[in-house]
């Protein structure tokens, strides 16, 4: 599975629900700079993508486009907060993610509020 494929799979698991799926995604010691700390291995990250059914909000990704360089793929999403009522956005930022791979999977997924931070972290020369 190619970077790009890779994240992908993940950001459409994610949105499904889709723990198997999502899981399928990454390599067994995987590492995910979640918002309440490092998440650690793939058990642990079905653990954290397991949404509680509770709240007015959902969470919900979506992918506008991934730039691979290497065994990094640099992922820009918006992070939508929806309306479990009527699917309506409440509300929406814009974030980077940089896929790490190894063997076709997903080895680390960290966050970033700046495109050109995760242009970097991912080796991607942001002067040229």
């Amino acid at each position: 599975m190619t970077a790009a494929e890779a994240v992908r799979a993940f950001v459409e698991a994610f949105n499904a629900e889709d723990l198997d799926a999502l899981v399928a995604t990454l390599a067994e010691d995987v590492e995910i700079q979640a918002s309440r700390g490092l998440v650690e291995g793939r058990e642990e990250a079905r653990r954290w993508a397991t949404r509680a059914p509770t709240g007015e909000l959902g969470q919900h990704l979506v992918l506008e486009g991934v730039t691979e360089h290497g065994v990094h793929a640099v992922a820009t999403l918006r992070r939508q907060w929806r309306w479990r009522e009527d699917d309506s956005v409440g509300d929406e930022q814009r974030i980077f993610y940089v896929a790490t791979m190894r063997a076709g999977l997903i080895a680390r997924w960290a966050p970033f509020e700046e495109r050109e931070e995760a242009l970097r972290a991912a080796g991607i020369d942001t002067e040229a």
